[in-house]
């Protein structure tokens, strides 16, 4: 151990080292009083095996703090956690700097419903979400883009419930799961947990944000139950619209009358400032990109012309046979080089599969769109350089004045399939008024496409508004493309893709089954294929590594440990954990990911079905 990092409800909490993983963690002590018997100290120690079991359901989301591992010390259990430098509970940040922004606490409020959401998608209840709960970060702690935004992380499953297991409920003295003025009043009643509870404690700890205190705050816990059940919620002055609809409406002492997680989401989103400008500032259009030649028809005596080979071509994949234990060594695997794609691997044994456009509203470079024009006035603008409207599917290049995600890129519609675009049109919003669009669009598309976009490994939403001539011609539908951060989106993303279509790592999702197909030219490609029927690989997620890891280290070692790290629990029942990592060239610009992925440790395919976090 290094130093203590902090104390909780259920114990001490250590800086150590993992020698078998060579990292820092955060490893919790499970506080066990003298006094305990036997029972309540077994009970203890299930409870321990609970968090982490159930917080591994939700290991790979971007919104929830890690737990890797339980291991146990003479009997007793120790937590094993994410340790992230720098991070601090919102609790504190409001104590010592004072109520945050309305569009602060939006964008938070948005991380932790999106944690919650996806939790009780797999029927896990968070049961005590409150800011000391909630993690911020710095800017640079968990990810590879030092200019964003910190991270929002919900922690501290210690409670977490699945209702479907049909374990026996662990309760405190009083017989109240929780904390008192973040309970909801059904919960304080006795009556069982529900998603319906943890959104009120999330309106609860909103008031909290914006006003530094909370919504029942009391001089003991029995009073602050007593004004839970009784007193009726009055915002400060300084929670005004349209954050107050959302706290009034996740406050309702009804269940059934109280606002839903869809409903919180919409309207948290518009509270969040667009995290870039609105209305573009361009003072002139940038020069027209020439379009790429478009390639000829293969023929007779035309050869095919080769695919697109995308930043990182270079794949590594690696896979680990599953050991007992956490010491068992490594098992290298081959590397592979395929030409012209983006995805390599070992005996993999996939079906058939011809590729084809992601939707019929592509079209090919320099060729017409089937899009209807609007006249001689571009919708979006000269700026943008398009003389059509967008449709959902339509894939684009796109080319920005100056740093990217900044003002408005020029665009031009490129074949999802075979171009190399850099973004799609995947939602068309339809708006209200010129500047609701040009304000608060990268928010509307943010909320709109947030599962899509945190599904794939390097990907950005962002909204194409209309321009102020497009309006006055009519144009009320305004794009929401995801684009890549680091490099483009590759192909087709999400719904766009059908089952046989070749897939790279860009354009990989988290669920994603994947088999390997055999090219005409001898080449093997990696395609999308049906989970509902037996597939090779199935897509758990993506791993950022730390900032210390280098290409080759990744490529050669860390990417399985990392992944083996991040997935440990699905290492059973014959079950492999694989990584996989892009090429030199896309991890020096940016695209600095491994995905792990799951398979079958005898080659055999994966059974029919989904499995675990990446349903």
């Amino acid at each position: 151990m290094v130093r203590r990092l902090g104390s909780g409800g259920m114990g001490r909490v250590w800086l150590a080292h993992d020698a078998v993983l060579d990292c820092e963690v955060a490893l919790k002590e499970i506080d066990v009083p003298p006094t305990l018997t036997e029972q309540e100290l077994a009970a203890r120690i299930a409870r321990a095996r609970g968090e982490a079991r159930h917080a591994a359901r939700l290991r790979n989301h971007p919104h929830v703090a890690t737990v890797h591992d339980v291991v146990e010390e003479h009997g007793l259990p120790w937590i094993v956690m994410e340790y992230v430098p720098g991070a601090t509970d919102l609790e504190a940040v409001v104590r010592r700097y004072g109520p945050l922004p309305p569009a602060e606490a939006a964008r938070i409020g948005l991380a932790v419903l999106d944690a919650l959401t996806e939790g009780h998608r797999l029927g896990v209840l968070h049961r005590d979400v409150k800011p000391a709960n909630i993690l911020l970060t710095s800017p640079a702690a968990r990810t590879a883009h030092p200019a964003e935004e910190g991270q929002v992380l919900l922690a501290d499953y210690g409670i977490a419930l699945d209702p479907a297991s049909g374990e026996t409920r662990l309760t405190a003295a009083s017989g109240i799961v929780g904390t008192p003025g973040y309970l909801s009043p059904e919960r304080a009643r006795g009556g069982e947990p529900s998603p319906e509870a943890d959104l009120f404690a999330l309106g609860a700890t909103l008031y909290f944000t914006v006003s530094g205190e909370g919504p029942f705050d009391a001089d003991t816990d029995a009073a602050s139950l007593t004004a839970l059940m009784l007193d009726e919620v009055t915002l400060p002055a300084q929670v005004t619209e349209p954050l107050a609809s959302v706290v009034k409406g996740l406050l309702v002492k009804d269940p059934a009358a109280r606002m839903r997680g869809e409903e919180a989401a919409r309207r948290l989103a518009a509270v969040q400032a667009p995290p870039d400008p609105g209305p573009p500032t361009i003072p002139a259009p940038p020069a027209p990109v020439p379009p790429a030649p478009v390639p000829p028809a293969p023929g007779p005596s035309t050869p095919m012309p080769p695919s697109p080979v995308p930043p990182g071509t270079r794949v590594i994949r690696r896979r680990r046979r599953m050991p007992a234990g956490r010491t068992a060594a490594i098992v290298a695997a081959a590397v592979l080089l395929v030409g012209g794609a983006v995805w390599a691997g070992a005996a993999l044994i996939g079906g058939s599969g011809t590729t084809s456009s992601s939707s019929s509203q592509t079209s090919a470079v320099g060729g017409p769109s089937p899009a209807t024009a609007t006249g001689p006035v571009p919708p979006y603008g000269e700026a943008v350089g398009l003389q059509q409207e967008l449709h959902r599917g339509d894939c684009v290049s796109a080319v920005w004045n100056g740093e990217k995600f900044q003002g408005l890129p020029r665009l031009g519609l490129l074949d999802c399939v075979k171009d190399t675009p850099d973004g799609q049109a995947l939602d068309m919003a339809e708006v209200t008024s010129l500047s609701d669009a040009t304000q608060n669009g990268n928010a509307i598309c943010a909320a709109r496409l947030r599962t899509t976009v945190e599904s794939l490994p390097d990907a950005r939403a962002y909204a194409i508004p209309p321009s102020e001539q497009g309006w006055a011609g009519g144009v009320r539908a305004m794009p929401c493309l995801v684009f890549g951060r680091s490099t483009g989106i590759v192909g087709p993303v999400g719904t766009f893709r059908p089952v046989g279509q070749e897939i790279y790592l860009a354009d990989t999702s988290v669920g994603d089954c994947v088999d390997s197909t055999t090219k005409e030219d001898g080449s093997q490609s990696t395609v999308l294929a049906d989970c509902n029927v037996p597939h090779a690989e199935q897509v758990l997620g993506f791993v950022v590594p730390p900032g210390n890891v280098t290409y080759k280290s990744a490529s050669e070692t860390d990417s399985l440990k990392l992944c083996a790290q991040q997935y440990a629990a699905y290492r059973t029942g014959g079950h492999e954990v694989s990584a996989w990592t892009g090429g030199e060239t896309g991890w020096n610009q940016g695209f600095r990911y491994v995905m792990c992925t799951l398979t079958m440790a005898d080659g055999s395919k994966l059974p029919a079905g989904a499995v675990g976090s990446a349903q």
